[in-house]
């Protein structure tokens, strides 16, 4: 079993999402074994990875299932420490005010690829932080 299955499993044993959430999750990573679609393209994926001398997160969504997985975006937060998380602020960096729809809006018309966030934070208590959100 995947690394990233095993941690929405997790996820459900702590509580953090509803069984129903966990399974809606499970079900979208097994659609999404790198399948081509019928037109030869290969389906991309909206990645999210947390690495910290203790904190460890490697979300993969794949984009057409974005609209979907926006639901969960408050979630996500909750894995970013807060000093990681003030550290956004004060770059001016909210991801609770992404536009999901209009992101993958742009990413369909190809003006957004690659890279979106790369932060680097030193946190007292979490240690060094690594936060990168990319489209692959």
């Amino acid at each position: 079993m995947s690394q990233e299955k095993l941690r929405v499993l997790e996820l459900v044993q702590e509580g953090k999402v509803s069984a129903a959430q966990g399974l809606e999750l499970l079900q979208a990573m097994e659609s999404s074994e790198k399948a081509e679609r019928p037109n030869g393209k290969v389906d991309r994926f909206f990645r999210v990875k947390v690495d910290g001398d203790k904190t460890k997160v490697n979300v993969n969504i794949p984009m057409k299932l974005v609209k979907v997985a926006s639901k969960f975006a408050g979630l996500g937060m909750s894995f970013i420490p807060a000093d990681a998380r003030s550290e956004m602020d004060k770059r001016g960096i909210d991801l609770s005010q992404i536009d999901f729809n209009e992101l993958v809006n742009l990413i369909d018309q190809g003006l957004v690829d690659g890279k979106l966030v790369d932060i680097d934070v030193d946190d007292p208590h979490e240690g060094h932080m690594t936060v990168v959100v990319y489209v692959e």
